[in-house]
């Protein structure tokens, strides 16, 4: 009589189980995914810091976006394309991705030199639903301050 309850509860846990591992598995993919934004957005922001250090005032060309189409045209996975990132604005900054991506990179400076945004935007599951990472970049007189910035993240 127990071993029945126990196979059924068995059961029971092991068809929860199925039913929700595929969901883990976008989300873990997700994740995996949204974090190569945040990984090239840091580095990004160092090198725009790294300038404004040294010369009193943000990069003053702007770049991007760049790829201009969707990963989601290639297939999700936007190629390495070194013609891309060899505009003046990238090469001030001396940025580009040499391996595939799913996202599409910015620099906007703003006119006056004393900030920046530096945005990632891409579909990462090719749905309707697009997510944008932001880093807003302020000089002050004590450095340069960070405000991160995301809409739809892990999208």
């Amino acid at each position: 009589m127990w071993w029945r309850r126990l196979r059924y509860t068995l059961l029971l846990v092991a068809l929860c189980a199925i039913a929700t591992c595929p969901r883990a598995h976008r989300s873990c993919n997700a994740r995996i995914r949204a974090r190569e934004a945040n990984e090239l957005l840091d580095y990004l922001s160092d090198r725009v810091i790294a300038y404004a250090v040294a010369n009193g005032r943000m990069p003053p060309t702007p770049a991007g976006p760049t790829p201009s189409s969707s990963c989601c045209d290639q297939g999700g996975e936007c190629a390495p394309d070194a013609a891309q990132w060899a505009t003046p604005g990238w090469q001030a900054l001396a940025f580009s991705i040499d391996t595939e991506h799913r996202y599409s990179y910015a620099y906007i400076p703003a006119p006056d030199g004393k900030s920046a945004i530096i945005r990632a935007i891409g579909n990462v599951n090719c749905d309707e639903i697009v997510s944008t990472y932001e880093l807003e970049l302020t000089l002050t007189p004590a450095g340069v301050r960070r405000v991160a910035k995301s809409s739809n993240p892990r999208e």
